[in-house]
């Protein structure tokens, strides 16, 4: 037996002065990318509150996080957005949608679709500033309001839709004599 745990004791010195070697144990590791993600989750939902109130939810197949830079990318996207009373403004469907906490605006891209109360819009891309509460279609916009389709580029409106102004306006639609100023 004496023998045994001699042996014992020998063999765990040797491993111990062979096995602790200081140039294995000094690795250098670069830092992670910028890229790299610190989150990444799937079929989210997230919901953002001011104070009490839900400002708006974002329902997604993924998101990816980066905390450092304040920004949360979502894929296959339902927003919707909601007033103070906390009653429904508007829906947004995209491919993928940004949240830009720093900046405190919001980018949907591919296949948006926005509907409200008071018509919906479909376009490539669309822009929401929530600092002044604006919608931005850079490119191409479709705005569907009843049986009334305006085409045109450059669309600025809120998220309720309920003004908009664009650029090389076309329309489908009937117009009364009554709305007609000449």
């Amino acid at each position: 037996m004496r023998q045994y745990l001699f042996n014992l004791m020998l063999f765990s010195a040797l491993l111990v002065l062979l096995s602790c070697r200081t140039d294995k144990m000094e690795v250098a590791t670069s830092s992670l990318p910028r890229n790299v993600p610190d989150e990444t989750s799937y079929q989210v939902i997230i919901t953002e509150y001011i104070g009490d109130r839900v400002d708006y939810t974002l329902d997604a197949q993924k998101i990816v996080r980066h905390y450092d830079r304040r920004l949360t990318h979502s894929y296959s996207v339902i927003l919707q957005n909601f007033n103070e009373r906390g009653l429904l403004n508007s829906t947004v469907k995209a491919d993928t949608i940004t949240v830009d906490e720093a900046r405190n605006i919001i980018i949907a891209t591919g296949n948006v679709y926005m509907s409200s109360i008071n018509g919906s819009i479909r376009a490539p891309r669309i822009i929401w500033d929530r600092n002044v509460d604006e919608i931005f279609a850079p490119a191409k916009v479709t705005l569907t309001r009843g049986d009334d389709v305006l085409r045109g580029n450059n669309l600025r409106t809120d998220t309720r839709i309920s003004f908009a102004e664009m650029n090389t306006v076309s329309a489908v639609g009937r117009v009364s004599e009554k709305e007609f100023d000449w």
